[in-house]
């Protein structure tokens, strides 16, 4: 790793970074992480959905606080690099491609009654200002949302319950999906094909990831849009992730962050 070329450093390198160690082998190097969703989540796809185009998983290593994971590398860029001179047909194809991959995903059976969140028994997560992660196994809509109120600072009462009162009619029928977690243009790789238009190649940290109520990856992809955001990425999300088809679900959610988080 010494001599390995450094891909990645988060805002504090200290704490990850990620080395092309081969010439199709990466390391992502995460000091005093104790969850193994991304790992076992890349063991499931394999097993359950391999053509999804995702990292395949090649070894894991925690030994003095630090956790080495090992996996496949293909050289590609980042649709965050290249999104700002795209030509909207460009964007419009990139739209389509990610709503086949998604819609591929969120196919993956769901068991009922088997634990939401990570697919080896992590639990939920929700990330926002700071991530929180459910301290017991969740098995329904009902026990899901009551795990988003239950912040340190969750509002009063009153509030709460008036929010409770505005959920859609029929919540029942929300259905259990695979879900990514954190779809956005900087976890998104893509290559140029043929007639001068880009192809998506993967789909990178799957740390977020497993079973939730279909809405979440709507308000999970939409988690850094800010009131002045000028980045039409938002614009042109899959068609079945799109806040457009939980426009309820969604937006109560933003009322919620804005209170509750």
């Amino acid at each position: 790793m010494q001599t390995s070329e450094v891909l990645w450093k988060s805002p504090f390198p200290e704490r990850m970074m990620v080395f092309k160690s081969d010439a199709g082998v990466v390391v992502k190097a995460m000091r005093h992480v104790d969850d193994d969703t991304e790992y076992t989540t890349l063991q499931y796809l394999e097993c359950h959905k391999p053509d999804i185009p995702a990292p395949r998983p090649l070894g894991y290593v925690r030994m003095s606080g630090i956790t080495l994971m090992f996996q496949t590398y293909k050289p590609s860029t980042t649709l965050a690099t290249v999104w700002p001179r795209l030509e909207n047909h460009q964007k419009a194809s990139i739209r389509d491609q990610l709503s086949s991959i998604m819609s591929d995903l969120r196919s993956i059976p769901y068991t009922d009654g088997s634990a939401l969140g990570g697919v080896a028994g992590e639990g939920c997560k929700d990330i926002r200002r700071h991530l929180r992660k459910s301290e017991k196994p969740i098995r329904s809509l009902a026990e899901f949302e009551e795990f988003l109120f239950s912040s340190h600072h969750p509002g009063g009462q009153v509030f709460i319950e008036l929010i409770r009162q505005l959920y859609p009619a029929q919540p029942t029928e929300m259905k259990i999906v695979f879900t990514h977690g954190d779809l956005r243009p900087d976890n998104i790789t893509v290559d140029m094909g043929d007639c001068n238009q880009w192809v998506v190649t993967g789909l990178l940290d799957w740390e977020y990831s497993g079973f939730y109520p279909e809405y979440c990856e709507a308000f999970k992809c939409t988690n850094c849009l800010a009131p002045y955001e000028e980045d039409d990425w938002y614009l042109f999300l899959p068609d079945c992730i799109s806040p457009k088809r939980y426009p309820h679900w969604w937006l109560l959610d933003r009322v919620r962050e804005a209170r509750f988080v």
